[in-house]
């Protein structure tokens, strides 16, 4: 896992300033906290850099084990393919799950909805892959997974922060997965975002949700994969109350009136 964990970061770093600059080229731009454009969709990095690095361990260490990496690949694809819908198209007329699916009952289709929908199918499709014909598992994974992607997507709204997340769910998941294929692949992207997270602390790009997408789906799967027992009912139980606490009250407000999360909050970035 070193090795995933090295490649991964390198050729991360080696091809961040040229697809940021590729996507302010485009001109898909949004203005940060000092009115500066910088690129929107910049966690599709994640992804372009999983497909790098999983090609080059299976050219150079094909002995290195990749069982998953196939259905990892597919659902972070999935992930980044539905949050870039939501960063190009997306508007904030409707918020959160329930005001999407208010929205979709009134016949409005909003890309919230179909990010949340579309996540909804990635994560059955994946529970099916990892336990077939165990309904029971089939069911609660695809819980996880999906409300794992939104948890992520909850958090991305200050610089760094949906990254320093997805780190502190690889230092609670990755000990029970060491040793195990799904390890590998949340470790590679682990690289991606240690290399990726210095440019987001800096406010010079916006991963958006094509990266807070991956990022969850990549921490959901892990934890459906890995996780087993009390381990696993107890995370399915927090991921339950964060959403019940974010329908009610704002992150943003909790973190800052908190002194010590509002200091990791605030670590690495610059001040507004």
């Amino acid at each position: 896992m070193p090795v995933a964990l090295l490649v991964s970061f390198c050729v991360t770093y080696a091809i961040r300033e040229r697809l940021l600059c590729m996507i302010t080229a485009a001109g898909f731009v949004r203005p940060n906290y000092r009115g500066e454009a910088i690129p929107l969709g910049a966690g599709i990095i994640f992804f372009v850099s999983a497909l790098i690095t999983v090609a080059l361990l299976d050219l150079f260490r094909p002995e290195s084990p990749r069982s998953l990496a196939p259905l990892f690949l597919f659902s972070i694809g999935g992930a980044t393919c539905l949050g870039l819908i939501d960063d190009f198209w997306g508007t904030r007329d409707a918020t959160g799950l329930t005001g999407h699916f208010k929205a979709l009952w009134a016949g409005r289709l909003t890309t919230g909805a179909v990010k949340a929908i579309g996540g909804g199918l990635i994560a059955i499709i994946v529970g099916v892959q990892l336990y077939p014909g165990n309904w029971a598992r089939i069911i609660d994974s695809s819980l996880i997974i999906a409300l794992s992607v939104n948890l992520v997507n909850l958090f991305d709204l200050r610089p760094g922060r949906a990254g320093k997340i997805f780190i502190l769910a690889c230092a609670v998941i990755l000990p029970p997965a060491l040793g195990r294929p799904e390890a590998v692949m949340m470790v590679i992207i682990l690289g991606s975002v240690l290399a990726y997270l210095g440019a987001d602390l800096k406010a010079r790009a916006m991963m958006g949700d094509a990266g807070s997408n991956t990022l969850g789906m990549v921490v959901g799967v892990t934890a459906a994969a890995a996780l087993d027992g009390y381990f696993r009912i107890a995370y399915l139980a927090l991921l339950v109350l964060i959403h019940i606490i974010t329908e009610k009250y704002s992150l943003t407000s909790i973190i800052s009136g908190n002194v010590l999360l509002n200091y990791l909050d605030m670590l690495g970035r610059e001040k507004d």
